[in-house]
């Protein structure tokens, strides 16, 4: 994979793709160097079977799927997953690239969607890691302003929420959410907002405390987005408490950014330009702490909206090469809209 700060190509198929990341033969040998043989892998296998095939032609069959590299892993497959799962490394692989609030994000979108390509393959694709492949699909199309591709990783990644971790049921209604505000189909998204909210009110001790804020954040500006959208006065009031209930302190990065760009909007509305200012600015110095490009160019952005594309040129110039570097469409977007 390029460097950020290399030379990048210019579209998706110039991207060099190689081996895909994580294939049946690196699961199999896995399980061989935790289970000290392959013999003991295929009895451990027999075993969760009830012993209805015997050791041998298991065995046998482990070594076929070696072989098969990244194609379909068929019955055996299956069944090694089943008994086995995925190993944490590869399966912490696919949540990253599939979680909008991670570093993966802030890659250009082409190399996003090469590396999920790469691990769209061999035994992740077959196993519940899938959900997060899918989302991160769903992301990279919706960087690009693809929207129907969008949802159709959407779609994918919903049939694959039985059993997935609550962070991925929170993820789809999320996104599920952002494309349905997008196709102006208001209660659509305040159905999907409210499953969102109501799988992080119900799974917080399954989720990592981090993951929880973050996602606690996302939601938090989706619900407040509506709100604000009313322009009554109200309405205003009730999406500024939501970002002023996030948590301040001790809270990842990322939920201190979307918490400080929130508030600033919401001054800015009250007429209080000076406070809106500090807001956004702080916003700006939460993107660079968390390392968040994508952030980092819609605080800028925010501070843009409260001075004016005048007095905020040096801001609006700084986003849009953020937008041109990770040929972010939907960022560009944003910036085109702050230049009017």
């Amino acid at each position: 994979m390029r460097s950020k700060g290399g030379p990048r190509p210019d579209t998706v198929s110039d991207t060099v793709e190689t081996e895909p990341s994580y294939t049946w033969r690196a699961l199999v040998d896995q399980l061989v160097t935790q289970h000290a043989t392959l013999t003991r892998v295929a009895e451990l296998l027999a075993e969760s079977r009830g012993f209805r095939d015997d050791v041998a032609s298991i065995e046998r069959a482990l070594r076929r799927l070696r072989a098969r590299h990244a194609e379909p892993g068929g019955l055996w497959g299956a069944r090694l997953l089943a008994r086995f799962g995925l190993p944490d490394e590869p399966a912490r692989r696919a949540r990253w690239m599939g979680t909008y609030h991670s570093r993966f994000t802030d890659l250009p979108v082409d190399v996003c969607e090469s590396l999920l390509r790469l691990w769209d393959a061999g035994p992740v694709r077959e196993s519940r890691a899938r959900v997060w492949i899918e989302l991160g699909y769903c992301a990279a199309w919706l960087r690009r302003s693809e929207l129907d591709r969008a949802e159709r990783a959407l779609l994918g990644a919903h049939a694959l929420l039985v059993n997935a971790h609550p962070a991925a049921e929170v993820e789809w209604a999320l996104g599920d959410a952002f494309v349905a505000s997008l196709r102006e189909a208001p209660a659509r998204s305040h159905r999907s907002l409210s499953r969102a909210k109501s799988a992080l009110d119900a799974n917080k001790a399954a989720i990592e405390p981090d993951e929880h804020a973050c996602l606690l954040a996302r939601w938090t500006d989706q619900r407040a987005f509506a709100l604000n959208q009313s322009r009554a006065p109200e309405r205003e009031r009730e999406a500024e408490a939501l970002y002023a209930a996030l948590s301040e302190r001790d809270a990842p990065a990322f939920a201190r950014c979307r918490r400080e760009n929130g508030l600033a909007y919401a001054r800015m509305r009250a007429g209080d330009r000076a406070a809106a200012i500090a807001h956004a600015e702080r916003a700006a110095r939460a993107a660079g702490d968390a390392g968040a490009l994508r952030l980092r160019a819609m605080a800028l952005l925010m501070l843009v909206k409260i001075k004016g594309p005048l007095d905020g040129a040096d801001e609006l110039a700084r986003a849009a090469m953020i937008a041109r570097e990770l040929g972010d469409a939907q960022l560009a977007a944003r910036v085109e809209r702050q230049r009017r």
